[in-house]
């Protein structure tokens, strides 16, 4: 195969010139990674990155969306599975006025397509800014990008020269992603889950009731609140982010601290009734957890087919969604593979409550690749905490990769988390 042709940015982005670029990526993704630069340049990257930065500070935290008879399309967690992404668009259709899209947030991280990935869903943004609609998850964060591989993709692919300034642009495009959708007032959109009701500000405290700390939040809080800043740690403004970010589901009642991952909260059925109730919907949809994070779990049904029902209340529902199939790309040697299916959430006229879901299976054979997290890194918050200082992402990556088309980068990580485990990547091809 011969050298890529330089890929050029026009002067408006159009649906047409995507679906090229979906061509693009799809070709060079079977290349070595240094190869995405010989076609798509670090100044289209941040071109992209910037009108799209500009684009999504302008939206609120939470997106009103009124689809005026249009199915809308909700896809769960993608995770750099960028092959998988493409056939979302063979299973569903492309995005049009009758046809909206609702990306759920992690569309990078643990696979190793999150670069063409995201830069893929921007280009549909700034394309189709009322027709595609993207939400932030908890792995678009700094800390996340740091550990779970999107920085030492970043790193692979674009060279010393240039990933500083492209992770940059890239960790603002997070920082400035809405946190939920509210689609025709009934149906609520978020990545992880329900959050806690804020502090009042400093200047209000002397005048008005403490908040219990762990009292149930509510639409208008949600509306009014940041959207969290580069790194979402569970404080000051940050608090309501990090929860819709991070929280979970329990079949228990109850509302409180999230001990599994040691962020966010965990939430009963009586607490989703509740919320449902207070805020006029009938249905929560979420994301958030794959077939890793439903192993073990008595409480809830795995993630084996792509979608959830979580809680059935008098009020309406909760459910869970998500799009990543055979997730995740790649497992320890010691470990089996998950197999799961994926699916999207559709929702339809008249009241977009009760969705029907499209399951897929990935797409085979995936071409070689490997990964560029260490497999052993834990999940929990807490246990990354040593590794929150260098968030910034400006750290060096431990394995120059200028000069290797296989590149496999990892971070350094304190002593005990990880290991020289094997990836296994199963049924990759070259």
């Amino acid at each position: 195969m011969g050298d890529p042709q330089p890929f050029s940015l026009p002067p408006t982005i159009t649906q047409e010139w995507v679906r090229e670029l979906e061509r693009v990526l799809l070709d060079l993704s079977r290349q070595p990674p240094r190869s995405l630069t010989g076609a798509v340049s670090s100044d289209l990257l941040l071109s992209i990155l910037t009108q799209a930065e500009c684009t999504l500070r302008a939206e609120p935290t939470l997106l009103e969306v009124d689809p005026q008879g249009a199915s809308v399309t909700v896809v769960g967690d993608t995770h750099g599975q960028f092959h998988d992404v493409c056939h979302i668009f063979k299973v569903a259709g492309y995005p049009s006025p009758t046809s909206l899209f609702i990306f759920n947030g992690d569309f990078v991280d643990r696979g190793s397509w999150g670069l063409e990935t995201l830069l893929l869903l921007l280009a549909w943004k700034l394309a189709a800014p009322q027709h595609v609609h993207l939400l932030r998850g908890n792995h678009e964060t700094a800390l996340c990008t740091m550990v779970y591989g999107f920085k030492g993709e970043l790193v692979a692919k674009l060279g010393r020269g240039k990933w500083k300034e492209v992770y940059g642009g890239c960790k603002r495009v997070f920082s400035v992603l809405p946190l939920a959708a509210r689609v025709a007032k009934t149906t609520l959109i978020l990545h992880g889950g329900l959050f806690r009701k804020p502090n009042p500000p400093n200047r209000a405290r002397q005048k008005r009731r403490k908040i219990n700390a762990l009292e149930l939040g509510s639409l208008e809080d949600l509306r009014a609140a940041h959207k969290g800043g580069m790194d979402p740690n569970g404080t000051g403004a940050a608090r309501l982010a990090t929860d819709v970010l991070w929280s979970d589901p329990l079949l228990d009642p109850g509302f409180q601290f999230n001990t599994t991952r040691n962020i966010g909260m965990v939430f009963g059925p009586d607490v989703t009734q509740r919320f449902l109730e207070e805020n006029g919907l009938r249905l929560i949809l979420r994301s958030h957890e794959g077939p890793d994070a439903r192993e073990g779990r008595e409480d809830l049904s795995p993630m084996t087919e792509g979608h959830t029902l979580d809680h059935d209340t008098p009020a309406g529902r909760l459910m869970t969604v998500f799009s990543a199939p055979d997730y995740p790309q790649f497992v320890p040697e010691s470990h089996a593979r998950y197999n799961n299916k994926a699916a999207l959430a559709v929702l339809t006229a008249p009241d977009y409550a009760a969705p029907t879901f499209l399951q897929f299976e990935a797409v085979r054979p995936r071409p070689m690749a490997h990964p560029y997290y260490d497999l052993g890194v834990p999940d929990s918050d807490e246990e990354l905490e040593p590794l929150a200082s260098d968030a910034s992402g400006m750290t060096d990556v431990e394995q120059d990769t200028s000069t290797t088309s296989e590149a496999s980068v990892s971070v350094a990580l304190p002593a005990g988390r990880g290991g020289e485990e094997v990836a296994s990547v199963g049924a990759d091809a070259p």
